[in-house]
């Protein structure tokens, strides 16, 4: 990445020498390597963890994956209640808005699918100083919602270091979300320790969520700074 922080060198930053925002050089120096030769070392790097390989873990453990058939119970509860009555009696989960419910009924979801939540913020690391970097992490609505939003169980996405805020957010996400993608197209193989099978699941993306000034970097759009900034573009000006 770029040491300024401006972007990712991603697709269609992968072949740049130099940032096109700053023009900082993209590696340091070369280091020798015995076997290939020189190898670029380059100024600052940012992270991304794999969202598929998390979720085959989770479901690798008998515990966790029981925990994580909550989908699957209440997707069958919800359906089985509004066709006897008409409706649902309570809305106490994101599993019970409307759209989700008409993917549920036209089986677009089904009981072995995942379904994942992005959110991305700063993060202060350290107390009584400036943000030090950005994280984007992954909920999983499969899980219980006393479970779900717990530490231990949420998904590290990627890590974006400072000095500066990112320029261009994309070229940081492509990579975790290309990921996502490719598991949207194939679908996810894992073993299901609860249920003794192995399981091919698609994976949906539900909910894309952040706060104000993320939302506003992952958005593409002006934020709070501008006189229009709303990411709903309400015509109240700033």
């Amino acid at each position: 990445m770029c040491i300024n922080s401006c972007l990712a060198y991603t697709s269609p930053f992968v072949e740049l020498e130099r940032c096109p925002v700053c023009s900082e050089a993209c590696y340091d120096h070369f280091r020798l390597e015995s076997s290939h030769g020189k190898e670029k070392v380059p100024q600052q790097e940012f992270h991304m963890i794999p969202i598929g390989p998390q979720l085959q873990a989770l479901y690798r453990d008998p515990e966790s994956a029981a925990h994580a058939h909550y989908l699957r119970s209440e997707r069958s509860r919800v359906l089985s209640e509004i066709e006897q009555t008409g409706y649902l009696g309570e809305y106490s989960d994101v599993l019970h808005g409307t759209d989700l419910i008409e993917a549920f009924r036209d089986t677009c979801i089904g009981e072995d699918n995942l379904m994942l939540m992005f959110s991305m913020d700063e993060a202060q690391l350290y107390a009584q100083k400036q943000s030090s970097c950005w994280i984007y992490i992954w909920v999983l609505f499969n899980l219980t919602p006393d479970r779900r939003y717990k530490k231990k169980h949420i998904f590290i996405g990627g890590f974006i270091p400072r000095p500066n805020n990112p320029k261009n957010t994309d070229s940081f996400l492509f990579l975790g979300l290309y990921h996502l993608a490719v598991l949207q197209a194939e679908g996810l193989r894992f073993w299901d320790s609860a249920l003794q099978r192995e399981v091919r699941s698609k994976v949906f993306l539900a909910l894309l969520t952040a706060n104000g000034p993320s939302m506003m970097h992952v958005m593409g759009l002006v934020g709070y700074h501008g006189k229009h900034g709303c990411h709903l573009y309400y015509r109240l000006a700033g």
